[in-house]
């Protein structure tokens, strides 16, 4: 059974260089924006990081960002007492004071800052963040002095473009952000922070052209987690599915400082690529890596569930999509997809548990009522097995949902009539189904009186009805021929037309209407010349 959603091929590379940034991996987070991320990594290197002032600073910038002005001071204050000449923590603390409306305390601690590393371009592109963070429209004039100042001192150093390109992405001003991150690029072509940004923002515009910058960055930066994650998730978003999962791998191989989402994101490229057992070795392991609270759980479940299923080891992925569907509560329950119910439903079924399967195709109606396609083809699935009650079932969905078409309404008076002629109906539940199946063809044909499927299959219920030629379907087989018989091209329909004109001449004959008899058998010779049976009939009609 396949069932994949997407495909696409795939390239796994060999593990290169590992990645060795520890602490300074969370600072690249941080510094695009992803401060949960950021947090997690510092959180992993804060007792092995080189520089625990540099670290408190950014822990004290997250909680700063997050409004927790004194959780964020708590941060500078560490950072301070494990290097007092680290100027940067100051930095913060004015920030704080600035937010909290102490200008002039603030701009006390600025000055002492200052005095700690003369003339510094990035101590005061620092500075100017900490006023655009307090107020960028009171601070305005502080903001260019110190963009200012900083151009002056070192004309080649990216941060001051960098943050006006970040001044301008608040404001949605996307052209010239992309601007200045491309100066801050020309000045410093392997700065991380104005490549991601710069790719970020040109990717809207131009996302062949965004990939290049950040394959070159990588190249520069081979030890940067974010660099590499950036990478594939553009290539992802792109649609370079073999080159994405071979980033993934490597940056995944080689780095801790990785996240659940990238985990699963591989398990998923895997899975695309039909590398059903890779994907489902990297679902184990991050599983394995994560508890059951975790929202990557479910999704490391569905990622086992579809890789299983194609791997046709459908008594586990059975096992598996129980667990899933177990954990599912009124927290989580928009983690649940409508493919994950008809996905488990379809294992469900391969490993012989028809009656649970019901249970999750009903549920994934349930989620998705006004798409009736699933619906429709389990009526029809199940009609081709001759299982009539749940291709009734489904039928009925269909009708159920409403706008039901014409067709959905004939396939349910096809269903009808195939149930009332199976050699296992009774002569009780044949009447009730003929008389459901042309209640149901009629409300069809309403629809389009002139429709030939449905002048059919009424005809065919009309038949099935009688216990001799009664002429019970004469009118309905009549009006059937003549639509045939306007057809430019009747050859298509010879079939349902001798069985018409059979139909019909037969009648006649046992009602001793002889020339009307013969009227039909000699229509019935047009198309089958060589029809001896016609042939004798018409003969004996002729005398």
């Amino acid at each position: 059974m396949k069932a994949k959603f997407l495909i696409a091929s795939l390239l796994v590379g060999a593990s290169i260089t590992a990645f060795a940034q520890g602490y300074k991996d969370g600072i690249d987070f941080y510094k695009i924006g992803d401060y949960e991320n950021a947090k997690t990594i510092l959180d992993r290197n804060i007792n092995t990081a080189s520089n625990k002032a540099e670290a408190y600073y950014y822990y004290g910038q997250i909680a700063f960002l997050e409004g927790k002005l004194d959780e964020a001071k708590k941060y500078f204050d560490m950072g301070l007492a494990t290097d007092a000449n680290y100027p940067y923590n100051l930095v913060g603390n004015g920030a704080v004071l600035l937010k909290k409306g102490d200008k002039s305390g603030a701009e006390m601690i600025f000055k002492a800052a200052r005095k700690l590393t003369k003339k510094d371009a990035k101590l005061e592109i620092a500075i100017a963040r900490a006023y655009f963070a307090a107020n960028p429209t009171a601070n305005d004039k502080e903001i260019q002095k110190c963009i200012k100042n900083a151009r002056k001192w070192a004309p080649n150093d990216p941060d001051a473009y960098i943050f006006e390109g970040d001044m301008s992405e608040t404001v949605e001003d996307w052209g010239n952000a992309q601007g200045k991150y491309e100066m801050a690029m020309t000045y410093d072509p392997a700065n991380i922070e104005s490549t991601v940004k710069y790719a970020d923002t040109y990717y809207r515009v131009n996302p062949d052209l965004a990939l290049d910058r950040l394959k070159g960055i990588s190249a520069a930066n081979p030890n940067s987690a974010l660099v590499q994650r950036q990478l594939a998730e553009k290539l992802y978003d792109h649609g370079d599915f073999a080159e994405a999962a071979t980033t993934y791998g490597k940056y995944i191989g080689n780095s801790q400082n990785h996240f659940p989402k990238d985990e699963a994101r591989y398990s998923q490229l895997l899975y695309f690529a039909n590398e059903f057992q890779a994907s489902y070795d990297q679902a184990v392991k991050l599983k394995k890596s994560i508890d059951s609270s975790n929202p990557y759980y479910i999704v490391a479940d569905r990622l086992l569930l579809y890789s299983l299923a194609n791997l046709g080891k459908f008594e586990e992925a059975a096992e598996v999509g129980r667990e899933m569907f177990g954990l599912k509560n009124a927290t989580n329950a928009e983690n649940y997809n409508y493919k994950d119910y008809v996905m488990f439903a379809k294992v469900l079924e391969e490993a012989k548990k028809p009656e649970e399967a019901v249970i999750y195709y009903d549920k994934a109606i349930e989620m998705n009522p006004e798409n009736t396609e699933l619906a429709h083809s389990l009526a029809t699935q199940y009609l081709g097995a001759k299982n009539f009650d749940k291709a009734l079932l489904y039928a009925n969905k269909v009708i159920d949902a409403g706008n039901a078409s014409g067709a959905d309404y004939a396939t349910l008076a096809s269903i009808y009539y195939q149930k009332a002629v199976d050699s296992s109906a009774t002569e009780a539940s044949k009447a009730a189904d003929l008389a459901s199946g042309l209640a149901a063809v009629e409300k069809a044909l309403q629809t389009n009186p002139s429709n030939m499927t449905f002048l059919y299959y009424k005809a065919n219920l009309q038949a099935a009805g009688e216990t001799k030629n009664n002429g019970a379907a004469l009118n309905t087989m009549n009006q059937l021929i003549a639509e045939i018989k306007k057809q430019e091209d009747q050859k298509p329909y010879y079939g349902t037309l001798t069985y018409a004109y059979s139909y019909v001449a037969l009648y006649y004959f046992g009602q001793k209407d002889y020339s009307k008899a013969l009227e039909y058998f000699q229509a019935w010779r047009e198309i089958e010349p060589n029809n001896q049976g016609v042939l004798d009939a018409i003969k004996q009609l002729s005398k």
